[in-house]
This record gives structure tokens, C-alpha cells and sequence, in this order.
């Protein structure tokens, strides 16, 4: 039997195709294909169980599950929580859920650290939720900062710009270290300091201002009180009046002033100076 010999060049080498693109295909030589996988990968991928890189899982973000959905084309992102919505409408952009539960997120950069039932209006921007159940950023406020308990259901609404806004049904502690104030300090209803009080500097009392408390009370002054405008004296009776009241004082009602001594005579109050008698 004879055999013909065949020829490299007489071999015709196949095509290869890589649709996806996943696959760099060359020719080297008429008798070889070099196929790498390729590095840049262009398109949507979808991947079912866990992607990993150097032994790591790949964080994955909880768009479109659990009830989260999130523009991220606009720059709004959320990491972890359930039931939020960010940047759905016009106009809302760069915004960011670290955890959230039935969240609404509209604005400009704004932020949730720790968040139940919040609300960021269209308009609002560059404010901060660092915790809190039930608040509400309006669509007015620019650059504000709540914090607020995550269990109750108080809502707590923040209307102002560049405003920190705290507020727990249980009540604020400062402890630890001391609380400095640059500025004034405004009590919007009637406000109660318990406690001891110590006011270090020049101390200034607007208004109508009680001390001692109960009649049962008194108020020590253990350096010397000066009025700058006057020393009026109680309009009283003697036995029996109120300090305050209207009526004349009696006769011969005493009271001293300064370095005065005053008596009541005439309807009119007169005083004499006291001078130091030496020791009695």
C-alpha cells in the first residue's frame, strides 16, 4: 500500500469564535492557537453564588432585594437594610445608606449611618441622620446633623440649616469631661437647672428673676451685692403683710441701706448714717 505524504501547509486550520468576548484568540503559526482569558471584560454579568477574589467574597449591594431599590447611575448607594428607597426622583443624587430600614432618601448628599423611618425631602442636601426612628429632613434644610433614639415613635422633625438636632424620650447625659458653650444658651420653654449651680464670671439675670425658692428658703450672699440702678425698699404693713403689697408701711418701720439706716416717719422714708461706735 502506498501513502502520500501531506504537506504543513497543506492543513487548513479552523476559525475560533469567542462571542462574550471572555476569550483573546490568535493564530501564532500554522499549526498552533494561543487563547488567553481576557482581562478587560465589557457588558452586564450576572453571577449565582458567591464571586471571590483572593479567597474574599465580593461585596455585593442590596439593590432591587428586600424591598431596596436605589438609582446608582446617580451616585446613591446603600450598604446593608431593607424597605429604603434612594434618589428615585428627579433631581436627587449622591446619596448614601449605611444601614436603613424603610427608608425614603431624596435630596443632595445626604447620608444615614443608622436609620428607622426616615425621610430626606427633595430639596434637602448635605445633611447627616447619625441615628434615629421617625425623622424628617424638610425640604428646606442644608447641612444639619440628627440624632435621635431608635425605639420611640416621637417623630422629630428638622426644618433649619447648619443645626444639630438631638432629641430621646429618656432624656440627653453629657458624661464625662466638662460641656463648653461658645455662644448663648436658649431655653424655649420653661427650663429647671437641678442641682448645684455654679456660674464662674460676670453672671447677668434678664428679666424677672426668683431666688430661693420656697418661703422656706433663704439665699446667702457671701460677697458684697451692689445695684447698679437703686435699692427699692418691700412696700409693706408690718404684722401680718405680704412683701409687695400696696399698702403704706407702718410708723416707725425700720430697714437699713447701705450704710443707712432708714425709718418710716411721715408717709416718708428718712435715713441716717451709720458710723462705727467701736465694739459694744
Amino acid at each position: 500500500m502506498s501513502f502520500n505524504k501531506i504537506q504543513p501547509e497543506q492543513i487548513q486550520m479552523p476559525t475560533f469564535f469567542s462571542d462574550s468576548g471572555d476569550l483573546n484568540i490568535s493564530q501564532v503559526s500554522d499549526t498552533g492557537v494561543l487563547i488567553n482569558v481576557s482581562r478587560k471584560l465589557t457588558g452586564d454579568f450576572s453571577f449565582t453564588g458567591q464571586l471571590l477574589t483572593n479567597n474574599s467574597e465580593v461585596f455585593g449591594m442590596p439593590n432591587n432585594i428586600d424591598g431596596n431599590k436605589f438609582d446608582i447611575t446617580g451616585g446613591n448607594l446603600m450598604f446593608a437594610g431593607t424597605s429604603t428607597e434612594i434618589g428615585l426622583d428627579s433631581y436627587n443624587r449622591d446619596n448614601l445608606a449605611l444601614y436603613s430600614t424603610n427608608g425614603d432618601i431624596s435630596g443632595i448628599r445626604n447620608v444615614i449611618v443608622r436609620g428607622t423611618n426616615a425621610t430626606f425631602n427633595t430639596g434637602s442636601k448635605d445633611n447627616v441622620l447619625l441615628a434615629g426612628r421617625g425623622v424628617t429632613f424638610s425640604k428646606e434644610a442644608t447641612g444639619s446633623v440628627a440624632i435621635k433614639d431608635n425605639v420611640s415613635t416621637t417623630a422629630m422633625t428638622v426644618t433649619n440649616d447648619n443645626t444639630l438636632n438631638i432629641q430621646f424620650n429618656s432624656g440627653t447625659y453629657f458624661k464625662g469631661g466638662n460641656v463648653y458653650v461658645g455662644n448663648s444658651i436658649s431655653v424655649q420653654s420653661t427650663g429647671t437647672f437641678s442641682g448645684s449651680l455654679r456660674c464662674v464670671g460676670t453672671s447677668f439675670f434678664s428679666g424677672v428673676s426668683e431666688f430661693g425658692g420656697s418661703s422656706t428658703q433663704s439665699t446667702s450672699f457671701h460677697n458684697t451685692a451692689r445695684f447698679k440702678t437703686g435699692f427699692a425698699l418691700p412696700i409693706w404693713s408690718g404684722h401680718g403683710s405680704q412683701a409687695g403689697t400696696a399698702t403704706a408701711p407702718a410708723t416707725g418701720a425700720l430697714a437699713i441701706s447701705g450704710d443707712k439706716l432708714c425709718v418710716f416717719v411721715g408717709g416718708s422714708w428718712g435715713g441716717i448714717d451709720i458710723t462705727d461706735i467701736g465694739t459694744i
